[in-house]
């Protein structure tokens, strides 16, 4: 599975522009749906809550803390200590994802169990789905730079598939004889368990459904909505048992003004060209990925090199919340004309550094997505931007809310922008980032806008130099 994580290129079997693999409507498929919908999400939650888990013992063994104590879990962490960890765990985790992907084996992804091409995609090995998914977390905890999104997605689209056999072992069929779920439902509902994995470790049901039907391509009907808000919202309010519902990024809501306005519109023409090229060089990543004997040296390799940059910018570590977070704290923490040099600097290396360990990391074999990496690069790429042109232009920090507001107005909307490229799923990244910075209704047409522009731009880039999706 391409751990692209927001691209929209998911194939979805007969979808909903041509629902012909739709079983007729019944009560009876109405309940096994539903039946099939609340299992899923109660075994995705529950994924969501043991991978919480694993994250949490994996940050107490590297930096002493979780980022559920503190966000910057890097903050008063020994720099020894995590980079040892790190490098450390790197020959363990290559010989983990070899002997998944030798001898014959695979692992198979989300995209593939949605299409259920082989008996394989259908009902993949259990043990070798939960284990890729479980290292996955342990390698981001340690602090591989990539996202954590992919694992839950991918045992919420396990759940589901799990859960569809076992309907049909248990005898749920249709009037015809046929199995209950066909195979356009079980698609869907291995879709949606995907998606609800993704909710369930954020807390973020609403940017979960979009995410379903935009970004995996479900398409927009009564019944896909229906399975996807039910599996959703179930597997949200099972993960809640233990994942707080709080922000994940804790900001101050962004004002709705003229300021904001006009800082978002320019966001998102800026970094759009910034969000394709990170786009192409991802997936030119995913392509190339090491898969055989090699990942051996390579994943060892990444890991060390991550580690010795961690020395001198320990925010390039994790899945990119710390590097986000940091440019919000440096983006409030800014009095008007106290914006220094170093501190603009810092944060531009920071966002150097991470698309460099991101991608290195992908190519040299670790799986993981580009969601929270590509939000940490919008809102790094937004912040320079905004403040090289309070230096070039001083009097902008006469504004309400001073260049403090500026910058944070940009580093907020540029997440938005940055994402909804990259992931080519506007709305998707919209939703999301509202409940990942519990922003109100205040902010929703800054970010909105931001998102809009960087739409449009990326049509007039593609119209003007031929750029593929």
């Amino acid at each position: 599975m391409s751990s692209h994580t927001g691209s929209s290129s998911n194939s979805f079997p007969n979808s909903p522009q041509n629902p012909a693999g739709f079983r007729s409507f019944s009560f009876r498929l109405l309940l096994g749906l539903t039946l099939a919908a609340l299992v899923t999400g109660v075994f995705s939650g529950l994924g969501a809550i043991a991978l919480h888990y694993v994250l949490d013992f994996m940050q107490e063994l590297t930096f002493g803390q979780s980022e559920g104590h503190h966000p910057m879990v890097t903050d008063g962490a020994d720099p020894a200590r995590r980079a040892l960890v790190l490098a450390a765990l790197g020959p363990f985790v290559a010989l983990v994802w070899y002997y998944l992907q030798s001898g014959g084996r695979r692992v198979v992804g989300v995209k593939s169990q949605i299409a259920g091409a082989t008996e394989e995609d259908r009902t993949p090995s259990l043990w070798r789905q939960i284990s890729h998914s479980v290292i996955q977390i342990v390698a981001v905890g340690a602090g591989s730079p990539v996202g954590k999104e992919v694992a839950p997605r991918e045992l919420g689209a396990l759940a589901a598939g799990r859960t569809s056999n076992l309907l049909e072992r248990l005898g749920f069929v249709g009037a015809d004889g046929a199995a209950l779920l066909g195979v356009r439902e079980r698609s869907l509902l291995v879709a949606a368990g995907a998606a609800s994995g993704l909710a369930a470790v954020y807390q973020v049901p609403i940017g979960g459904l979009v995410y379903l039907v935009e970004a995996m391509a479900v398409g927009l009907s009564l019944r896909s909505l229906y399975v996807g808000a039910v599996t959703v919202w179930t597997a949200t309010v099972t993960a809640n048992l233990v994942i707080v519902n709080e922000p994940t990024y804790p900001v101050p809501q962004l004002p709705l003004d003229a300021t904001t306005l006009t800082v978002a519109a320019l966001t998102g023409v800026v970094l759009t060209p910034l969000a394709l090229g990170f786009r192409a060089l991802s997936q030119r990543a995913e392509k190339l990925k090491a898969k055989d004997r090699s990942l051996l040296w390579r994943i060892p390799v990444a890991f060390a090199l991550v580690a010795v940059v961690s020395l001198w910018l320990p925010e390039i570590l994790g899945n990119g919340r710390l590097l986000t977070q940091h440019t919000f704290n440096v983006s409030l923490d800014t009095a008007a004309g106290g914006l220094t040099a170093a501190a603009v600097g810092y944060v531009l290396a920071l966002a150097v550094a991470k698309a460099a360990v991101v991608l290195l990391s992908l190519r040299f074999g670790s799986y993981g997505g580009t969601l929270t990496p590509g939000l940490a690069l919008g809102a790094a790429a937004a912040f320079c931007v905004a403040a090289l042109v309070l230096w070039a232009f001083p009097g902008l920090g006469g504004v309400p809310g001073g260049a403090s507001m500026v910058l944070y107005a940009a580093a907020l909307t540029g997440t938005a922008a940055f994402l909804g490229v990259s992931m080519n799923a506007p709305l998707s990244a919209l939703t999301l980032l509202i409940g990942f910075t519990g922003q109100g209704a205040s902010a929703w047409l800054p970010m909105a806008v931001a998102v809009g522009t960087a739409v449009l731009t990326r049509w007039a880039w593609m119209r003007a130099f031929g750029t593929k999706k």
